[in-house]
C-alpha cells in the first residue's frame, strides 16, 4: 500500500481552460466483456480491472442537472443517462449507507441522520462495506467530501476499508467555512477563501495523477476507487436549521440569475392536498422570493462542481486512464423548494426521490438512454461488477452494467421499488416515518399516526396526477389498487438479498369505473 501526499493543493485551472480540454478529450474504446455470477463481468486481471470514480452532490434535483453543461456532456454525453434513477430512501446519511452496502435500510441499519437509528454509529458492521471489498480485491481507495453523518473521528478515527480519507466531521458542513479530517489529522479552514468544492476536486485530481503512475513495486499501478463526495447544493447549516441557501464559490456568485425556480410554475406550489400527510398539514405556501434565491443558490454552487467534473475527466484524459475508467456522477436525494408548501427532502414526492444519474465507462454506448428503474442501492454491485469484487453481505441491489452497456439487464428485474424513511425515536413501536412502494405509474406509503387511531395512507396515480395533488387512498375506485399496493409493501419492506427486492409482481389492478 502506498503512502499519501495529503498536503498538495491544486492550482485552480480557468473554466475557458476546462472547457478546451472538454472539446479535445478523445473517445475511448469500447472494452468488451462476458456476464458474471453476479450479472456483469467476471473478475479479470489486474491490469485490464477499470478505475472507478464515484462523484455524488447532496440534495441535487434531477432537475438541477440542466445547470451543469460539462458533467452532463462528458459523463452522459460520453456515457449512459439513466431516466428513472430512484433514491429509494431520500435522506442524506441513509441513502450513503445505501452506498456503502448496497443494502435496504431493514438490512444495514440506517434509518435516518441522527437519533438511535440514525448516522454512522447505527451502520451495522461498518467494516464489511464497499471500500473494504475493493481494498481485498487489490484497489486503492479514497473517500473525499461528505461521509456518513455522526462520524466523529475522535471516536472512529479512519473508517475500516480506506487507503485514503478525506472527511468533513460530524458529517460535512460548509462552503467557506469547514473542516477536514484527512488521514488522521484535522484542519479548520475558515476565513482563508478556501472552497469546500474546490478542496474535493483538487484532491481527487492529485489522487487520480499518484495512483495512475505506476509504483515502485509493481510494473503496472494498482486500480483505484475515489468517491469524490460534494457538499453542494445542501443548504448552509446553522444552529437550527439547513434550510438556508448554500454559499456559491465567489466566481459564480453573478452567475445564472435569470433563471426561473422550476418549483414556481408547478400546480403544487400553491395547491392544496385533498389529506395532507402530517408532514406538510397546516403550512402556508412557501414565500416566492425565498424559494428564488434558494434555487438560484443552489445551481450556483452546482457550477463549481460541474468546473470540478470537467478537471476531474481532463485528468483521467491527460494521466491516459480515463478509457480504462468507470465514471458514475449522482446524487443522494433530490430536494423541494416549495411544492406541497414544503421545503426539504424524505418525503414521497418525485421531487425528492427522482436523481440524476450519468455513467461512463468501458463498453458502455456513448449518448445512450437508459429508461428501466435504476436505484441507489443498485451502485455498490454496480461498482463491484465493474472490479470483479465479491461483497462481504448479501446486497439487495443489482449491477447496472449490464443495463448501461446493452439496454438490458442479465440479472432480475422490477416493476415495484421500495420506498421508505425512518425516524430517530420509535413512535408507538416502529421507528420508520413512512413506507411504501414506487411503480412507473403509482406512489404507495403508509404512515403510522403518532397519537391513537390507524395508520394514514397516500396513493397518487402520477400518470393522471403528475404533480402528486390528489391522494387517492381510501376511496373506493381505487381499492383494488391500494390493497395490491399494499401487499407488494409488505412483501418489499422485509425484503433481504435481491432475488427478494427484486420482483416482478406484475399488472396493478384496474380502477372500478
Amino acid at each position: 500500500m502506498r503512502l499519501i501526499n495529503t498536503s498538495r493543493v491544486l492550482r485552480p485551472v480557468p473554466l475557458t481552460v476546462l472547457l478546451l480540454v472538454a472539446l479535445l478529450l478523445p473517445l475511448g474504446p469500447a472494452l468488451a466483456g462476458g456476464r458474471s455470477q453476479a450479472g456483469g463481468v467476471p473478475p479479470t486481471a489486474p491490469e485490464t480491472r477499470p478505475n472507478v470514480v464515484l462523484i455524488t452532490t447532496d440534495d441535487q434535483t434531477l432537475a438541477d442537472l440542466a445547470h451543469m453543461p460539462l458533467t452532463r456532456r462528458l459523463i452522459g454525453g460520453e456515457g449512459a443517462t439513466f431516466k428513472q434513477m430512484v433514491s429509494p430512501h431520500p435522506l442524506c446519511c441513509p441513502a450513503r449507507a445505501e452506498i456503502l452496502t448496497g443494502q435496504f435500510a431493514q438490512n444495514n441499519g440506517v434509518k435516518t441522520n441522527k437519533g438511535r437509528y440514525g448516522g454512522y454509529p447505527a451502520l451495522r458492521d461498518p467494516d464489511d462495506v464497499l471500500p473494504r471489498w475493493l481494498l481485498d480485491a487489490g484497489y486503492e481507495t479514497a473517500m473525499i467530501g461528505k461521509f456518513l453523518n455522526r462520524w466523529h473521528p475522535e471516536q472512529v478515527g479512519t473508517p475500516p476499508g480506506w487507503t485514503d480519507f478525506h472527511a468533513f466531521p460530524g458529517g460535512g458542513e460548509g462552503y467557506y467555512d469547514f473542516e477536514m479530517y484527512a488521514n488522521g489529522q484535522t484542519t479548520s479552514y475558515s476565513g482563508d477563501r478556501v472552497y469546500s468544492s474546490s478542496y474535493v476536486t483538487d484532491t481527487t485530481v492529485a489522487r487520480i495523477e499518484q495512483w495512475s503512475s505506476p509504483a515502485t513495486d509493481r510494473a503496472v499501478p494498482a486500480p483505484f476507487f475515489i468517491w469524490s463526495s460534494y457538499y453542494a447544493p445542501h443548504g448552509e447549516c446553522g444552529e437550527a436549521t439547513c434550510k438556508v441557501p448554500p454559499v456559491p464559490e465567489e466566481k459564480f456568485a453573478g452567475a445564472l440569475s435569470g433563471v426561473e425556480s422550476p418549483a414556481l410554475t408547478k400546480p403544487s406550489y400553491d395547491g392544496r392536498l385533498r389529506r395532507a400527510n402530517r408532514v406538510v398539514a397546516g403550512r402556508e405556501v412557501v414565500d416566492r422570493d425565498f424559494s428564488q434565491h434558494f434555487f438560484t443558490e443552489r445551481i450556483r454552487s452546482l457550477r463549481s462542481v460541474d468546473e470540478g467534473v470537467g478537471r476531474i475527466v481532463a485528468a483521467l484524459a491527460e494521466a491516459g486512464v480515463l478509457d480504462d475508467t468507470l465514471l458514475l456522477f449522482t446524487s443522494d436525494n433530490g430536494y423541494l423548494l416549495g411544492e406541497h408548501r414544503y421545503v426539504g427532502k424524505v418525503v414521497a414526492y418525485e421531487e425528492s426521490l427522482r436523481v440524476p444519474l450519468l455513467v461512463r465507462g468501458p463498453g458502455i454506448p456513448t449518448g445512450s438512454v437508459r429508461r428501466q428503474l435504476a436505484t441507489t442501492v443498485d451502485l455498490a454491485p454496480t461498482i463491484l461488477d465493474a472490479a470483479g469484487a465479491e461483497p462481504g453481505r448479501t446486497v439487495d441491489g443489482r449491477s447496472l452494467l449490464p443495463l448501461a452497456r446493452t439496454g438490458t439487464t442479465a440479472g432480475p428485474t422490477t416493476d415495484t421499488t421500495l420506498i421508505q424513511a425512518g425516524i430517530a425515536r420509535e413512535s408507538r413501536g416502529s421507528s420508520w416515518m413512512y413506507r411504501g412502494v414506487r411503480t412507473k405509474r403509482w406512489t404507495y406509503t403508509r404512515w403510522p399516526t403518532p397519537g391513537p387511531g390507524p395508520e394514514f395512507a397516500e396513493l397518487f396515480d402520477r400518470r393522471n396526477d403528475p404533480y402528486q395533488q390528489h391522494n387517492l387512498a381510501g376511496r373506493r375506485r381505487f381499492d383494488a389498487v391500494e390493497k395490491e399496493l399494499s401487499r407488494r409493501a409488505q412483501r418489499l419492506q422485509r425484503c433481504a438479498g435481491v432475488d427478494q427486492c427484486f420482483t416482478e409482481f406484475g399488472p396493478v389492478p384496474p380502477v372500478r369505473r
